[in-house]
Formats: C-alpha cells, structure tokens, sequence
C-alpha cells in the first residue's frame, strides 16, 4: 500500500546536537536560541525585504495570531474551498467567515466575486488561500484589498519554499503569509508553523503568540503560540536538506504531468513552483468512484477539500457557490513524497492510469 502522505522528518541525529544552545541557557520555549537562529535562517532564505518570520505553534495558531495583531473584526471574506483550519481560525479569532466562490482557473478565490461581495457586506479583513500549496502571483488580489482599504492575510500552508512565476519565494503577499510546518508538510517539524509579516506588525504578533504581553503585563489579546526549541530544532535540520525534498517533489509533479494518459483530466493550474505536499488533479466527473478504486488498488489518496466549508454544520450558510461546490466533488490528490523513488512513481502512475481507464470504461 503507497500511503496517501509519507512525512520525512529528520531523525534525531540530525537535529539533537542543535539544540545545545537551548540546554545551555536551559530555555526550551519563549523566542530561544534555537527557534531565532530558525527564525533568522528563513528569513535570510525565503522573505523579501521589508518582512520578518515569526515562528508559531501551528499555522493555525499563526493564522488567528495574524488576525488578532490586525486588530481583525466582523466577517473576514475567504474562499470555503479549503481546509477547516482557515475557517476555524478566524472564528477563533473571534470573526465570522464570508465564504467567497473560487475561480475555475485558479482553484482560488475569484476577484470578481470577491470584489462583489465587498460592496455588499462590509469585511474586516481578506483571508485568500493558496490551493494545495500553488504558489502564483497575488498582485491584483492585493490591489483589490488596497482599494477596499482592508488588511490582506495569506493562508500559505502548504508552499513554504515554493517559488512564484517569476522565480521569487512566495511569502511577500499581504499583511502576513502564515506557513504550516506540519509533519505533513514538505517543510515538516512535527508541529509549527511561521509568519512572514511586514516588519511594523511583527512585534505584535509576537506579543500575540506570547499572551499578549509587554514587559510581563498584558498589553494586547494574545494566547500561547510559541514554537518549542525542539521542533525549532528540527526545522534547522529540515533547512539543511529542503531543496533535495522540493526538487524531488518538482520531479514527481512532472512526471505525473506528463505521464497519466487521461486526455480529460485537468491538471493543477499552472502557478509559480509549488512544493507539491500533493498532487492535485480535477476530473471530469466525481472523484469518488475514482478515489475508492485507487485506495482498493493499493495507492492513498484524498479528495481535498470536500464537503466545502459552507456545506458543513460548523460554519453552514446559504451561499451560493458553484465553482466551489463542482470542484470539492471533482478534485482528487495523489501521494507526493520526498523520498519517493522512480520504481515506486513508476508503479503509482501505471496503477493510476489503469484505475481511471476502468472508472472511465464503467461510466460509459
């Protein structure tokens, strides 16, 4: 059985002498040695000018952080085609979500009918989400949120080391892009997460993830976000070998691009250099069927992000959303790992192409 992920974290001998500094002050949390030189090492690496990491809990809790230092109320507009962490930070954040369709061809929100639903209900706040990772250009997504005069905040989950269209790390978009660190990310620590944000806010945001204190009084609403030095650790050692991890998975993406036969099959949009946690695919009708017989054949998959968000009871609405709606039943993710090897794609991609021969056979 090929797992739908395979996390490929360090083992400790490769993170356990760096965490020396941490054992020598005998300070294992609250912004320590390990977890600033982690901080200070992606910021050399992936942030543009003008922007610092903050390294988080979750990106979860990155996200809600982002949100509070913002000083975020009322509803926030975001796309309901995406993982219920987005949904339930911004409750937690104490906001409601103004679910948003998504476009066919960006999989992401559609800036027409956000910009409709900004006339007609006023946001505190724009959440957009980088599908599964992708890693295109927001420029007209921020130009729309400078017009209407709202802060932006980027669900990036799944893209850290990912580059855009023009070869640029992603990380630079809105107020804060907030990155998970999940053992199920490429850039996996077990659980973490950081925050690029512009360099006036990142102070409150780490007040934030701190409780909210200043000088040991709070001073702003916070709670406990903070990273351990551990898992700081071991995102040092995931540093030392992330791009051999993305150009494999770069590797993957292609070949299942270029070798899956199924003429109707759609293909990720293209956008920037994803790190390809997975490898998403729309097609022409259900995924489920699909998706059964795959799992039956031995190769996990998962059928991100179905039911959508509005559909289900925790944050049910009557909104319309079609795109949203057509593409939560068509989309189906394949295995990505960073230590995937050509014999094992190689068989993947054959059981695959059989599989959808059959499914497509049987429906017709």
């Amino acid at each position: 059985m090929y797992p739908f992920i395979r996390p490929t974290i360090p083992p400790p001998d490769a993170w356990l002498d760096l965490l020396e500094p941490a054992y020598r002050e005998r300070r294992y949390s609250n912004f320590g040695p390990v977890a600033t030189r982690l901080e200070n090492a992606l910021e050399q690496r992936y942030a543009p000018a003008g922007r610092k990491a903050v390294l988080v809990s979750s990106g979860t809790a990155g996200l809600v952080a982002a949100l509070l230092a913002l000083d975020v109320q009322g509803y926030v507009a975001m796309p309901s085609f995406t993982f219920p962490a987005t949904a339930a930070a911004v409750m937690l954040a104490g906001c409601r979500p103004l679910f948003v369709d998504v476009s066919p061809q960006t999989w992401e929100l559609d800036l027409a009918q956000l910009e409709r639903a900004l006339g007609r209900q006023r946001v505190g706040a724009i959440l957009h989400v980088r599908t599964l990772g992708l890693c295109r250009r927001l420029d007209e997504l921020q130009a729309l949120a400078k017009a209407a005069a709202v802060p932006l905040v980027i669900d990036a989950a799944a893209s850290l080391g990912g580059r855009d269209e023009h070869g640029a790390w992603v990380g630079d978009a809105g107020d804060a892009e907030v990155f998970s660190m999940h053992a199920t990310k490429v850039f996996g620590v077990g659980e973490g997460g950081a925050v690029f944000v512009r360099d006036a806010l990142a102070e409150r945001l780490r007040r934030t993830v701190n409780f909210g204190l200043l000088d040991g009084a709070p001073a702003v609403p916070g709670f406990n976000g903070k990273l351990s030095e551990v898992h700081a650790a071991i995102g040092l050692a995931v540093l030392e070998r992330i791009d051999g991890f993305l150009a494999r998975r770069a590797e993957v993406a292609r070949r299942y691009r270029t070798e899956m036969a199924a003429a109707d099959l759609e293909h990720p949009p293209n956008a920037g250099s994803p790190p390809w946690q997975t490898y998403p695919v729309a097609l022409p009708g259900p995924a489920e069927p699909l998706a059964r017989r795959l799992v039956a054949s031995g190769v996990g998959v998962r059928r991100y992000y179905t039911p959508p968000l509005h559909l289900t009871s925790p944050y049910a609405t009557d909104a319309r959303l079609p795109v949203t709606e057509d593409l939560a039943e068509r989309i189906l993710c394949l295995p990505v790992y960073s230590d995937m090897s050509d014999g094992e794609l190689g068989e993947i991609v054959a059981i695959v192409n059989r599989v959808f021969s059959e499914v497509a056979g049987a429906v017709a």
